[in-house]
């Protein structure tokens, strides 16, 4: 056993941090070794499993329901159970109440800020689009843009659908939200 001192100008200190070099015979294995390995590893099969169940995750990720908060209680008919969720959270009827005015306040506000930044990148989209030569690389970038504006879109939407449940104290569809003959804004 040998005992490497902790100086570092001892010539031995170095010699644990020194790269180990390999022979010219290991560098021509290691360098055509892949021709002993088998076709399945050629095509890169432990990669493409790793891809799939990742993908398989983020799948079953995606079509799994939201878990829903155990203390707010719903009706059988799908309204609000106020003194049951008021119990189950440890505050009065009228603490619910006024956190459910707040929640209605902000989800309100998101709605207005989403579908007003909506707008905003989609009129910037167009003004782009009329203004600029089309080529088949622009044509790929202005359609890649597309999504977010969709998605400042369906981010409003869903405040507003969410504002709409409170406002009404109820749950809700996005259907029954947009079929209602309630104001369809939130407030």
């Amino acid at each position: 056993m040998t005992i490497i001192p902790r100086d570092r100008t001892h010539p031995l200190a170095n010699e644990a941090e020194r790269p180990q070099r390999r022979s010219a015979f290991r560098k021509a294995l290691g360098g055509i070794g892949w021709l002993a390995a088998a076709p399945v590893d050629w095509a890169g099969a432990r990669s493409i499993s790793r891809a799939a169940s990742l993908i398989g995750g983020l799948a079953g990720a995606m079509h799994a329901r939201p878990r829903l908060d155990p203390r707010f209680k719903v009706g059988d008919a799908g309204g609000f159970d106020l003194m049951a969720t008021a119990f189950s959270c440890g505050m009065t009827v009228p603490q619910l109440d006024a956190r459910l005015a707040t929640r209605r306040k902000e989800t309100a506000l998101v709605a207005y800020a989403m579908f007003a930044l909506a707008c905003l990148f989609l009129l910037a989209w167009v003004r782009a689009a009329l203004s600029t030569r089309w080529t088949t690389s622009r044509m790929v970038l202005s359609v890649e843009f597309l999504p977010f504006c969709v998605l400042f879109f369906l981010v409003g939407f869903y405040n507003a659908l969410l504002n709409f449940q409170i406002r009404m104290r109820r749950l809700a569809t996005w259907r029954a939200y947009l079929l209602t003959s309630e104001s369809f804004w939130p407030r």
